[in-house]
């Protein structure tokens, strides 16, 4: 609101000095040069603030359209490897509560996974739930262990009822 105060101020003072020079210049040639220098004094006085106006800066534009972008790939990877890591969790449980059902046991299942060296997550670890027989635990632990590469260590057991 100051800016515009001053802004006022600035083209009233212009407006006073270019009448007075008007009325002091004489008659013919020069009070048209007067005029026209007159003219062009309260222009640039009404024009000013537009002096320190930048307007579209392209370069400073583009800058920020990339480090948008680059935001968004950011978390578009995180998201992408969040949901990888999920996927491979959720269907490597489906697989053990397959084979578990093969061997006539009823379990829920837990997969945790990591990423693996190439950026792709693994399981690395299981957790077995519900009511199993000792016999049904050895072999769902060697078929988890052979065929997904989770080591009997990583294998938890716990005995419960699933309802």
């Amino acid at each position: 609101m100051e800016q515009i105060g001053t802004w006022l101020v600035g083209v009233t003072c212009a407006a006073v000095v270019v009448a007075a020079a008007e009325s002091l210049t004489p008659q013919g040639t020069i009070k048209k040069i007067g005029r026209l220098t007159g003219g062009l004094v309260l222009l640039l006085a009404m024009l000013q603030p537009l002096a320190g106006w930048r307007g579209l800066d392209l370069g400073d534009w583009l800058e920020d359209y990339q480090s948008r972008v680059e935001g968004y790939s950011g978390r578009l990877e995180e998201e992408n490897q969040n949901l990888m890591e999920q996927i491979i969790a959720e269907e490597t449980g489906a697989y053990i509560v397959d084979k578990a059902a093969q061997l006539d046991l009823v379990c829920t299942v837990r997969v945790t996974t990591e990423t693996g060296k190439e950026g792709v997550p693994i399981p690395v670890s299981a957790e077995i739930r519900g009511p199993y027989t000792a016999q049904q635990r050895e072999e769902l632990t060697r078929i988890i262990a052979d065929e997904l590469g989770i080591p009997e260590e990583r294998q938890s057991y716990r005995w419960e009822e699933v309802t």
